[in-house]
């Protein structure tokens, strides 16, 4: 079950992860990468065969977040890539991110980061626009884009993560 339909959680944004197909990771290598983020448990692990990544659900209670991290292939994967390359200038790129946008036109397959966070009792409508630390996101798309040799992306902004 995804964090969308738990009442305890509400989505706050999504990253993306894009990658080679080839170098899709198992669930296995994935937790390990989180491991060294934070400490993560796993909600809900849903694989193919030989452990590769289909979905995880994984919550973080010192942060308050959870995160959906879902494996997605094919032509969802390369319409997404086509207007992310038309979102990304040369000129717009900081330092060292041209190795980055020269990555991208080989992705076929990318991993979503669902980021949620965790209501709390105390909090009220007000908080809802408040602003939720974005670290253990940014350190989970940089360990996940370092696991499968790829690209972190947020795709709301067209920026490199």
């Amino acid at each position: 079950m995804s964090l969308f339909g738990d009442p305890l959680f509400r989505w706050r944004e999504t990253f993306m992860v894009l990658f080679v197909e080839a170098k899709r990771p198992t669930v296995d290598d994935v937790e390990k990468a989180l491991a060294r983020v934070g400490k993560f448990d796993s909600e809900q692990v849903n694989e193919i065969e030989n452990g590769l990544i289909e979905s995880l659900t994984v919550t973080n209670q010192i942060d308050c977040i959870g995160l959906d991290i879902v494996y997605v292939d094919g032509e969802e994967t390369l319409e997404q890539l086509e207007e992310l390359q038309g979102q990304i200038s040369p000129e717009d790129l900081l330092p060292g991110q041209e190795e980055l946008l020269e990555k991208l036109p080989a992705c076929t397959a990318r991993l979503d980061i669902l980021h949620f966070e965790q209501l709390t009792a105390s909090m009220t409508e007000d908080d809802a626009e408040e602003f939720l630390d974005p670290g253990a996101l940014l350190g989970v798309a940089e360990a996940l884009a370092q696991l499968v040799d790829g690209v972190a992306v947020d795709p709301g902004t067209g920026t490199f993560v």
